[in-house]
Parts: structure tokens; C-alpha cells; sequence
């Protein structure tokens, strides 16, 4: 009985190549022309405040002026920062109750 033995046929990497570049030329097709289109456009928010609230917008707000205030600067703190952290749990989860 003989064996035939056949080699194996390798795939051209060409051929993979041309067939990758399609398939991302198409799927660039798609997105490009199937996504769905805006039917309205998004508001400016100029658009939506109303003129009262125009100035907002320009406002600057300079920080430094602020924190030396001689107004912020008299405010006392009523709390201690950072806080005390809580004990949780037992020192010895292995103790009974």
C-alpha cells in the first residue's frame, strides 16, 4: 500500500492582504454612509439661557481676591478636618462576642 503524502498548500499573504483592505474599505462605506443623521442641530447654550443669565457666561471669577477677603478671612472653622477616622469591627475577629 502506498502513502501519498501532499504538501500543504499556504495561503498567499497577498491574497489576505487585498482581502483585509476591502473588507476595511467597506466597513468604512458604512459607517460613513449608513450612520444615522442629526435631524435637529444641538442648542448653543447662549440659546437656552435667558437674557438675565447672558452675563454669566463672561462672568471671571478671580479666586485670589476672594480667599483674601477680610470677610472669608474672619470666617472660624466649626469642625476639625480631617475627621477622626471610627474604629470598625473588632481588634481580634477571632474573639466571640
Amino acid at each position: 500500500m502506498a502513502i501519498e503524502i501532499q504538501q500543504e498548500k499556504r495561503a498567499n499573504p497577498f491574497l489576505w492582504l487585498v482581502i483585509l483592505v476591502i473588507l476595511g474599505v467597506g466597513g468604512w462605506f458604512l459607517w460613513n454612509f449608513l450612520k444615522p443623521q442629526k435631524l435637529i442641530k444641538e442648542p448653543q447654550i447662549k440659546d437656552i439661557l435667558p437674557q438675565s443669565s447672558q452675563m454669566l457666561l463672561q462672568a471671571k471669577l478671580d479666586t485670589q481676591s476672594v480667599l483674601n477677603h477680610p470677610v472669608f478671612q474672619s470666617l472660624s472653622s466649626h469642625i476639625s478636618w480631617p475627621l477622626p477616622s471610627v474604629q470598625l469591627g473588632k481588634t481580634n475577629p477571632f474573639q466571640p462576642f
